[in-house]
């Protein structure tokens, strides 16, 4: 109750009002009582003169009545004695308008080292070669070659990224398998989200991503090469591992 009391305090005032009315930014409310009343100022504020004049018209919290209460927030003007993560999110985030790739990023039973690079690879963040040229820095595509490296390139325009894609993706996807990016996106958008065939898509989908980002990472580093055979059978082992462990746990279903 004392900490809710602040909250709303500082919603309609701001972090500044409660200088104006002479209350701590983490006061509790029996810091700003005494036994002859409020003990805040403000009254001949032009800025919350209206606001005092509420609070001081307002009964002082007396023990007798009980003790204080905690409650959290569960939304405007919605003060509970649950705790709810959900919505204490839902107060903590900015809100944005949903994306229609989410369920292409963040599905369950997936790899979360592989979420985040592909949500880095759709945000366009990679620092692939065309982002590196803003820092001053040339990097050419170090798969196949190509001068202008950039992250449609990257995945699957890239002559040794999409030879991998077209033949591990071709079962999954059918014959129209492509090399543009955003077409490969819209395709996994459409595919659906239930059923074993949507999750090993998007989950092939996630592992490439992932491992040609480590490649072309390892190349950059003199380290040694994979080649495309090399490629397909740690990804095709990457996803069997990943498979494998999620067929002998009866509590988890794709």
């Amino acid at each position: 109750m004392e900490e809710a009391v602040i909250s709303g305090l500082i919603d309609i005032t701001g972090a500044a009002g409660t200088i104006y009315l002479g209350v701590q930014r983490h006061a509790m409310v029996s810091d700003a009582v005494t036994t002859a009343g409020w003990k805040i100022r403000g009254g001949r504020s032009r800025h919350f003169q209206e606001l005092h004049n509420v609070i001081i018209a307002t009964n002082v919290p007396q023990t007798e009545r009980g003790r204080d209460v905690v409650l959290w927030r569960h939304g405007d003007d919605d003060f509970r004695d649950t705790f709810s993560s959900s919505n204490t999110w839902d107060q903590l985030r900015t809100k944005r308008t949903k994306v229609d790739w989410y369920r292409v990023v963040w599905f369950p039973q997936g790899v979360p080292r592989y979420y985040f690079i592909t949500w880095l690879a759709i945000k366009n963040r990679l620092s692939t070669g065309d982002r590196m040229r803003q820092w001053g820095m040339l990097q050419g595509c170090e798969l196949c070659g190509e001068r202008d490296e950039t992250r449609d390139h990257l995945f699957f325009a890239c002559p040794y990224s999409y030879t991998i894609w077209e033949v591990t993706a071709r079962k999954l996807m059918g014959s129209g398998v492509n090399l543009d990016w955003q077409w490969t996106i819209q395709r996994l958008e459409t595919i659906g989200t239930k059923g074993v065939d949507s999750y090993i898509a998007r989950l092939l989908f996630q592992t490439l991503i992932y491992h040609i980002w480590r490649e072309r990472n390892a190349r950059r580093h003199q380290q040694p090469r994979n080649s495309i055979e090399q490629m397909r059978r740690l990804i095709d082992k990457a996803m069997r591992n990943r498979i494998y462990s999620l067929k002998y746990r009866p509590q988890h279903k794709l």
